[in-house]
């Protein structure tokens, strides 16, 4: 893949990826001193544009436990037994010991916070600005990773038990040495918020690639944190905040439907790219779309051929904004003009909702096959926006997420998979929407496990 800017101070980022690496465990290793080395602004700058850690090593858990694909009773009993017991949500037990998710998440809040302690030790000899800079971005990237954590290891916010509710650790400085702790949900969400904050504040508007953080990522961001928590006034502002500096979408009258992978990487759509890596059960060839959801595309709907393609007498998907299999889980507009559409849904300006969702469909139909929607039901509007939702973000991480949030609102989803003439069930705002904390990490810190 080309990058559109060159990576500097390389062999200083590579020391320290060689360094926490080769730790006996990423959570009881000491502080090496080479660590000392990020001193400058360069070193930082190059810390926060290594992309294949920064970017391209989110976890994929939540499009595992989704219900938006289906693999066979083959594969299943091809994979590994963490793999087949995460597919059917089982109670523990989900996770490879020392290479997992919870590492590849807490390592990129490591690095973050790496930077941010070079940041607070060189007030005095660096330039503020820049520093700024190099804070925002850090703390942009931090608190994506827990809000990637509390997606997978928290139950779905609920305003009145989020005080007491088990939260993730929130790591703020690079010291190993700190234990860790389970912070509350509702500090949890407070962290993420208050590091996004800082970072839309000092962001500048655009970047010299979606790479890098930028206001409009940051508040993206926001507004994906601020729609877990089903608060639709932040969550409606802020992805306006985000679409009144990028708007761009992609007419797919003008894609080549029959390509293998017909949306460009970085293409006008992303505010921020980054990629999940795929887990053995999501990987492209291996999952198969969920019938009920390819049914869901009208003939006209030019998603269903840029989207899928036939793989026997299944389909799997092909339309991954990384331009490739890979699985993009990055912000873009399709995403915050359907998160706007929903919440100004839910706060009772349908006019709006629809004109955010019929501007979407038009650029998604052939051309001049959509007739715009005129509803005036609220509880209609808001389906229908779920609805697309569903269609539009397949396979982005997101929709596990969307689902615990709407079974909290009642929308009673029961998630179902079938393997080998047996049913497993995920019940709505099951204790299993928060997934099994890796059982060494338990031992290791004596945090508490997720209840069962």
């Amino acid at each position: 893949m080309k990058i559109i800017y060159k990576i500097r101070g390389s062999l200083i980022v590579l020391a320290i990826l060689a360094t926490l690496i080769s730790c006996k465990d990423y959570l009881d290793a000491k502080p090496d001193t080479r660590l000392a080395v990020i001193t400058s602004i360069k070193d930082m700058q190059a810390m926060l544009d290594y992309y294949p850690r920064m970017n391209y090593n989110d976890p994929s858990v939540a499009v595992v436990c989704a219900d938006e694909y289906f693999i066979t009773d083959a594969v299943y009993q091809s994979r590994k037994d963490t793999e087949r017991n995460l597919y059917i949500w089982a109670p523990e037990y989900v996770f490879d010991e020392r290479s997992n998710a919870w590492k590849d998440v807490y390592e990129i809040i490591y690095f973050s916070n790496v930077v941010l302690n070079a940041v607070a030790e060189n007030q005095d000899r660096l330039n503020a600005s820049e520093l700024k800079q190099m804070a925002a971005q850090a703390k942009f990237h931090r608190a994506r990773q827990f809000l990637n954590a509390i997606d997978i290891w928290t139950l779905p916010y609920n305003a009145i038990t989020a005080a007491t509710d088990l939260g993730i650790p929130l790591r703020l400085d690079a010291n190993f040495n700190t234990p860790s702790s389970r912070a509350s949900l509702a500090d949890s969400y407070k962290q993420v918020i208050a590091d996004l904050e800082m970072a839309a504040s000092a962001l500048p508007i655009k970047t010299i690639t979606p790479m890098r953080p930028s206001k409009a990522a940051a508040y993206g961001m926001l507004s994906r944190t601020y729609l877990r928590m089903g608060n639709y006034t932040n969550a409606g502002r802020y992805a306006d905040s985000c679409l009144q500096i990028e708007s761009s979408l992609i007419d797919f009258n003008t894609l080549t439907a029959s390509a293998n992978f017909p949306i460009a990487q970085l293409n006008k759509e992303v505010v921020f790219e980054s990629r999940a890596v795929p887990l053995g059960p999501v990987t492209n060839a291996r999952a198969l779309v969920n019938p009920l959801i390819y049914a869901s595309y009208e003939n006209n709907d030019l998603r269903k051929a840029v989207f899928f393609k036939a793989s026997g007498a299944d389909y799997i998907f092909k339309g991954q904004y990384a331009g490739s299999a890979n699985m993009f889980n990055g912000i873009a507009v399709d995403e915050m003009l359907l998160t706007r559409a929903e919440c100004f849904a839910q706060n009772n300006t349908l006019d709006k909702a629809l004109g955010d969702l019929n501007l979407l469909l038009t650029n998604r139909y052939r051309t001049n096959t959509f007739t715009p929607y005129s509803i005036t039901d609220k509880q209609q509007v808001i389906a229908l926006i779920k609805k697309e939702r569903t269609k539009e973000l397949y396979l982005r991480t997101l929709r596990w997420a969307d689902i615990k949030r709407w079974n909290v609102e009642g929308d009673n989803l029961v998630l179902k998979r079938n393997i080998e003439g047996k049913t497993f069930e995920l019940a709505p705002n099951s204790l299993h929407y928060a997934l099994a904390i890796p059982e060494d990490i338990i031992a290791l810190t004596g945090m508490p496990q997720n209840n069962r």
